[in-house]
């Protein structure tokens, strides 16, 4: 009976000893992602200014017929530019007949110039270029591999694309794809009741 009540004195001795165990700490939460922020969408338009009289032309060129001059102070949202610095906006006038960018009105980007914060945003178009006539589209109009209906369709053409007139003989255009919207290296052939309209020197055809 001494010797278990010993052993159970000795027992608790040493459990009284021990050190008490750290409870282990729980993890921290985990944090949410963080949220994406919408990205605005990017605009289509901006405000161009004149600070000093700025040229305004017919087409995307300064060998192009002038339209006017942008006086000092004055402002108009432009909806294209080009590769080489042209700006394009519709000058809000009458022009019957002329469709897509044959609407617009360039301004080359000088010193004189000053571009809107949203003007970066806008589409790079490959404008008309000047001393060329153009044949503009307003329907979609099939152009032919040959001056006859019955050889391949090239491709359909339709509203505010245009190409550059390089013939006219009985009933048919000749038009160089090259320089056109479409972009193709050959030339197509229209029938001349489909044609919508001509912008540039056109007399000759």
């Amino acid at each position: 009976m001494r010797k278990m009540l010993v052993v159970s004195v000795l027992a608790a001795l040493l459990a009284s000893c021990m050190p008490t165990p750290t409870p282990t700490p729980a993890p921290p939460p985990t944090a949410a992602p963080p949220t994406a922020t919408p990205t605005a969408a990017v605009s289509a338009s901006c405000d161009i200014s004149a600070t000093g009289p700025v040229t305004i032309y017919t087409r995307a060129s300064a060998a192009a017929d002038q339209f006017g001059t942008l006086g000092s102070g004055e402002t108009v949202q432009a909806t294209a530019r080009t590769a080489d610095g042209f700006y394009g906006f519709d000058p809000g006038v009458a022009q019957a007949g002329n469709v897509g960018p044959f609407r617009l009105r360039w301004a080359l980007k000088t010193h004189d110039l000053t571009l809107g914060a949203d003007c970066s945003g806008l589409p790079v178009v490959v404008a008309p270029i000047a001393g060329i006539c153009y044949a503009m589209m307003m329907q979609d109009t099939p152009i032919y591999a040959s001056a006859d209906t019955t050889s391949a369709v090239l491709l359909t053409m339709h509203l505010n694309d245009y190409a550059m007139v390089t013939a006219h003989d009985p009933g048919w255009y000749t038009l160089d794809l090259n320089v056109a919207s479409p972009g193709m290296d050959s030339l197509g052939y229209m029938e001349d009741g489909m044609l919508g309209g001509f912008n540039g020197p056109c007399d000759g055809f």
